[in-house]
């Protein structure tokens, strides 16, 4: 192989990450964004997951590529972190170590593993699509700075009680469908199965819209407080949101107030980018991106 200094390099080897590899991990890492990355975070976390594995490529005996890999539930997993040292892209690190994590994926008996990247990122969305990834949906992260005091009208806190109507409702759900019936925490996504509904109402994380006045679930939203201890910031986020128009502006109210009154300032709206989802949000405040978020996936 030959590098962009015209040196001939070694072919590419990729093996499980070594906690010496966190330096030079972190080198290649420093400049991903203009904040820097997260990895530095996640390094420790990642390297001690009972269901998840850091790999590394190495050229020359240094690492200059990784990746993170989680296995999130039974025959599903998650691609992460894929970060290259900028001198070796374009020359099929990222490939050998996709590669890498697919072949342990399979070996743990995994058979769909997805991953995300932005919309504004055209040469990972041809390179992702290239190794055999076909886009499923597109999420968009918007954000209200400030909450304030808001009235609802038919939306409260649903429980364990509301499980069988509020799965039959995302049955027929257009935003499910668009969704490809995913969850996000973190910019990690999930399949949003029964078990992990019924999670979500048990820890009283599930709003619903009862809008008809005849108790029929119109609309949902599903919340989490991750990012207030990961990014240590006052917030919420929302993992999913379904519903018309209104459904998920009067959600939108419950959600607010209920941020106000309990001194939660900021709230990520994360949503598939669906325009009566997007709209309802736009209209309590909240600020949508120029970019989106694409989620991809594999069968193997």
């Amino acid at each position: 192989m030959e590098g962009v200094d015209g040196k001939v390099k070694l072919p590419v080897h990729v093996r499980e990450a070594f906690k010496s590899d966190r330096d030079a991990v972190f080198d290649f890492c420093r400049h991903t964004w203009s904040w820097g990355d997260y990895i530095p975070h996640v390094w420790d976390q990642w390297l001690q997951e009972p269901n998840g594995k850091v790999f590394v490529a190495v050229l020359d005996g240094a690492p200059v590529g990784i990746q993170h890999i989680s296995i999130d539930k039974p025959g599903e997993a998650w691609l992460s972190g894929a970060r290259t040292a900028p001198r070796y892209r374009r020359m099929g690190v990222a490939t050998a170590i996709t590669a890498k994590c697919l072949e342990y994926a399979k070996s743990m008996g995994v058979k769909v593993v997805r991953l995300a990247t932005e919309s504004d990122n055209p040469a990972a969305v041809a390179a992702v699509q290239k190794m055999g990834f076909k886009p499923i949906a597109e999420f968009i992260e918007m954000v209200l700075e400030k909450t304030f005091k808001a009235n609802s009208h038919s939306s409260r806190w649903a429980d364990g009680g509301n499980l069988g109507d509020v799965w039959l409702y995302l049955q027929s759900s257009e935003a499910y469908r668009r969704a490809a019936g995913l969850y996000t925490v973190l910019y990690h996504w999930y399949s949003l199965d029964k078990t992990d509904l019924e999670r979500f109402l048990d820890e009283g994380k599930a709003i619903i819209y009862e809008g008809k006045g005849n108790g029929a679930v119109d609309g949902l939203v599903l919340v989490d407080d991750a990012v207030a201890s990961e990014w240590r910031e006052n917030a919420i986020q929302t993992c999913y949101i379904d519903g018309a128009f209104e459904a998920v502006s009067d959600m939108a109210d419950f959600l607010v107030d209920y941020c106000y009154r309990q001194g939660v300032e900021k709230i990520y709206g994360f949503t598939c980018n669906y325009k009566p989802l997007t709209d309802a949000l736009t209209k309590h405040g909240f600020k949508k991106p120029e970019k989106t978020v694409i989620a991809f996936e594999k069968h193997l």
